[in-house]
């Protein structure tokens, strides 16, 4: 299981972190912004996000090194 704080800054930088989490189907990716939690293949989860806040990641399963490596632009 890997877990950190990630930023999503607009409909824009949303779509890239989508099209990202499409490239691992088989990795689970939740995120977390204050009591709601969204699966991060869903962009319509991301966009009911409060993207002005900080978001927790939690993120497991098949290509993991690999997504965390893919990750590193949206990290905080």
């Amino acid at each position: 299981m890997y877990n950190c704080t990630i930023t999503i800054k607009g409909i824009e930088n949303a779509r890239s972190f989508v099209a990202l989490t499409a490239r691992y189907p088989k990795t689970k990716i939740t995120l977390h912004c204050q009591e709601y939690s969204v699966d991060a293949h869903s962009i319509i989860g991301i966009l009911s996000l409060d993207l002005s806040r900080p978001i927790q990641l939690n993120a497991g399963g098949e290509n993991l090194e690999s997504f965390i490596r893919d990750l590193e632009p949206y990290t905080v």
